[in-house]
């Protein structure tokens, strides 16, 4: 039913980098070791619109335009449920996360939480992120942290 453990924690460690490197503006470790070579992104649930098939790259600057302009984060990725089926695998996550930005005009934090879906392929390379949904729980505080022109 399950893949061998270290194939697992390979899997649960990608979703987890994933994080850690937002979180220390490693950009080029989020593209380089993260993000396969294009992905699908689904953030319909945090902003509407539609999903989208980009480049991992894309994906990489974006996220460093819109949270590399924040004083800091922190996304905590627990509960990581993955199941292997050869070189494709899924890992299911609780994320929360803080955003902050102290010139913010409504305010410094914007707090959430949701869950986190990925899909991944394993490459010459290791294991890559080919999809990521991300799906909003609940959410406090000032969400305008990451538009706001303050």
């Amino acid at each position: 039913m399950y893949a061998d453990t270290d194939e697992r924690s390979a899997v649960r460690d990608t979703l987890v980098r994933m994080g850690w490197y937002v979180d220390r503006r490693n950009w080029e470790g989020l593209a380089g070791e993260v993000f396969a070579e294009t992905l699908r992104v689904d953030y319909t649930s945090l902003w509407g619109g539609e999903p989208e098939d980009i480049t991992g790259r894309e994906q990489t600057d974006r996220w460093a335009k819109e949270l590399g302009r924040l004083d800091s984060t922190q996304h905590v990725i627990t509960g990581v449920l993955v199941t292997v089926d050869g070189d494709e695998a899924t890992a299911s996550a609780n994320v929360q996360a803080t955003l902050v930005r102290r010139d913010a005009a409504e305010g410094p934090l914007w707090a959430n939480g949701g869950t986190y879906t990925t899909r991944m392929r394993r490459g010459p390379e290791g294991w890559r992120i080919t999809a990521l949904v991300t799906e909003l729980l609940w959410e406090s505080g000032n969400s305008g942290v990451l538009t706001d022109k303050s």
